[in-house]
């Protein structure tokens, strides 16, 4: 039986939505079609092979079959016989197909599969090889909640995939193939969806209207996809929205977009390609808490960058080609209390850069080409990396600091007090990689309340009564000290790498 050649161009869509086309049969198609004797619903002559198709529909389901003679004659039947069959005339059987999602295997589930599904709340189709979901193939599972299609090899998404899924809230189609979708696709789930990821798909281009009336959502993640620009009014129904994750995609610059998105908690846009940010980007985001934007090809940070972001608690900046920032960046954020600028090329920060950030209290400037720094203001400061960098020495106050990294950097013998004020709060002091061949370690005893202490990868001499006076205390040593020493200090532990 050939299902395409003779498939007649008539689509009907009744309430359940299902398709019905007619298909020409041969004597040797069966042996289901065949009955012990032939059952006629009605005969008539018409010009029309149409009129034919017209009038076993209106049979309903009791109209199986029908025949179309080169006389014009058109019979009606409820079943047939083999007999039936001559070489002038012309056996057509009705199909009546549900919609359905298909299989990469050929195999297929129609909507009254989910009959048995619809009073489930979490519906998870994931890694079962789906291809392509049919246009109302999902609407018997209206009470659905969860919908999880992720890790499948879905090409696009069709207008009405979710049509009557009023009850759905989360949606994952992660890890599919997806390239295309219809721009009312999500319409159907508009005022209950909560949940939306689409990251890890082939998405280039996204309609204007592609998340219209969503004003539910709350996360919504287009990360690892391939998206290059965005239109500046996509998210503008997206009132709700507290997530927004677009990493790891081919964004060039990052453009004034957000601008209804008061609630937004997290921006993550790292792993792009961004050179540019424009001054207006961040105006609207109110309650912005936390932004990533590292492994970029930043050069810059302006006065004005972050204008508007006025609660930003969190900010990654790492691993860009960040040349120069402005001495004013932080007038816009004084609330930030993490600042991650690790592996750009700084050289050089303007003592007064950390004087408006007070609340401060994680930095990372590991890997940056400095020389010298100036973080005496930062009163607040408990994490400080300073690894990998230019150091020859340091020494600031920093009474809340609780763990400072300064490895790899050419430090000179260790003659001086890193932390300057009194009754300092270190916990962990990493000095490890610097070649240091002196180590003063009265000046290490003073940090009364310090636990770990990395001295590996020196040049200084170690002796029995090196670690004396130390208590509770964890020091990280080459392993040759380790061979030396190990178990001979009671009240510390070493270790090595």
């Amino acid at each position: 039986m050939n299902l395409l050649k003779f498939l007649f161009p008539m689509i009907i869509i009744d309430k359940v939505f299902s398709v019905e086309w007619f298909t020409k049969i041969n004597r040797d198609d069966g042996p289901d079609f065949y009955h012990d004797k032939k059952i006629i619903l009605d005969e008539f002559s018409t010009p029309f092979r149409l009129n034919c198709i017209q009038k076993c529909l209106s049979f309903d389901s009791s109209c199986q079959i029908f025949r179309y003679s080169s006389s014009k004659i058109c019979t009606i039947f409820k079943a047939i016989d083999k007999n039936i069959f001559s070489k002038r005339k012309y056996i057509y059987l009705r199909d009546k197909k549900l919609p359905r999602i298909h299989f990469l295997n050929g195999s297929f589930l129609d909507g009254n599969n989910f009959l048995k599904m619809r009073n489930i709340s979490i519906i998870n189709l994931s890694e079962i090889s789906l291809r392509l979901i049919d246009a109302f193939a999902l609407q018997n599972i209206k009470s659905t909640e969860i919908l999880d299609l992720s890790v499948n090899n879905l090409t696009r998404l069709n207008s009405k995939t979710f049509f009557e899924m009023s009850s759905l809230l989360r949606l994952n189609i992660s890890f599919n193939q997806i390239s295309q979708m219809d721009s009312d696709v999500f319409q159907d789930v508009s005022n209950t969806l909560r949940f939306l990821n689409l990251e890890n798909n082939l998405i280039a281009h996204l309609d204007r209207n592609i998340f219209q009336n969503l004003s539910k959502l709350a996360y919504l993640n287009l990360g690892s996809n391939l998206i290059t620009n965005l239109d500046q009014d996509i998210f503008r129904d997206l009132i709700k929205l507290e997530k927004l994750f677009l990493y790891d995609n081919k964004l060039k610059s990052l453009e004034p977009i957000f601008n209804n998105l008061e609630t937004l908690d997290l921006l993550e846009v790292s792993s792009n390609d961004i050179k540019t940010i424009h001054n207006d980007t961040f105006k609207a985001l109110k309650k912005i808490k936390r932004i990533h934007i590292y492994k970029n090809q930043l050069s810059e940070i302006n006065s004005e960058t972050f204008k508007g972001a006025d609660e930003l608690e969190k900010l990654l900046i790492y691993s860009n080609n960040i040349t120069k920032i402005h001495k004013n960046f932080s007038v816009n954020i004084p609330n930030l209390k993490e600042l991650n600028m690790m592996k750009n090329n700084f050289q050089k920060i303007e003592p007064d850069l950390f004087n408006g950030l007070s609340k401060l209290e994680i930095l990372k400037l590991h890997e940056c080409n400095l020389e010298e720094i100036d973080l005496n203001s930062l009163e607040n400061l408990t994490t400080l990396d300073l690894g990998y960098n230019k150091f020859k020495n340091f020494s600031q106050k920093l009474s809340s600091l609780t763990e400072l990294i300064l490895r790899n950097n050419p430090l000179d013998n260790l003659t001086y007090p890193l932390i300057t004020t009194q009754n300092s709060s270190l916990l962990e002091l990493d000095i490890s990689g610097c070649k240091m061949k002196y180590i003063d370690f009265n000046i290490l005893r003073n940090l009364t309340h310090l636990k770990v202490l990395r001295i590996n990868g020196n040049q200084m001499l170690l002796d029995n009564q090196t670690f004396v006076g130390f208590s509770s205390l964890t020091i990280f040593v080459d392993i040759d000290y380790f061979d030396k020493f190990n178990g001979t200090f009671k009240s510390i532990r070493l270790r090595h790498l």
